[in-house]
């Protein structure tokens, strides 16, 4: 049986994950994008169910203590942000949005999970991107999250600076199947080695 494989992908508000996480479900078949959490309202290109789960608050939180909701916390000091309960391995390959903490969570239960972290191009073109957003509040939380979050892609597997939208994405499918590829070498090469046995 094909070993699941956890995608996480993480990256600072502004960083244009959302996108490249998009771009990764339409060109690798069959990996399915955990939905995560939050408590906030979602953003005209949103898609309820895909980006995110929109709950409300009071949601949010029943849903923690039946412990359907597994990791959570106030990212900017607003609203909340939680990953579901589920099992990493077993199931298709995977994709879901989280930040270092989250990740570390899972990369501890996780038989095999891949870590891609998304950066912006500097500090002034994330706070540019950001205020684009007309519904964007707490401008200083969000830089100073941003900050915190790049303080730990070291401790991830891939690192990609989105400097250009079509290459990040580009970049991210690459890594998604490079991946896939390494965990299914062992039963490509039983297939190498039938074929060869059939010659002797």
């Amino acid at each position: 049986m094909q070993q699941a494989i956890l995608f996480v992908v993480t990256g600072p508000s502004g960083s244009g994950k959302g996108t490249i996480m998009r771009s990764i479900v339409n060109n690798c078949p069959e990996i399915v994008k955990i939905a995560t959490y939050t408590t906030r309202a979602p953003r005209t290109n949103e898609e309820d169910g895909f980006d995110y789960n929109f709950i409300t608050p009071a949601c949010f939180l029943e849903k923690v203590s039946s412990t359907q909701i597994v990791e959570y916390e106030q990212v900017y000091q607003d609203h909340y942000y939680g990953s579901p309960s589920f099992d990493p391995n077993t199931g298709p390959d995977r994709l879901m949005e989280l930040d270092y903490k989250g990740m570390f969570k899972y990369q501890a239960i996780a038989n095999r999970l891949v870590s891609i972290f998304i950066a912006p191009p500097s500090l002034d073109e994330m706070v540019e991107r950001i205020t684009k957003r007309s519904t964007e509040a707490n401008l200083t939380n969000r830089i100073n999250n941003a900050v915190e979050q790049m303080q730990y892609a070291r401790d991830y597997d891939y690192i990609i600076v989105n400097v250009e939208m079509e290459r990040a994405c580009a970049e991210a499918v690459a890594i998604v199947c490079a991946e896939r590829a390494r965990r299914d070498r062992a039963q490509r090469m039983s297939v190498i080695e039938a074929m060869c046995r059939l010659r002797t």
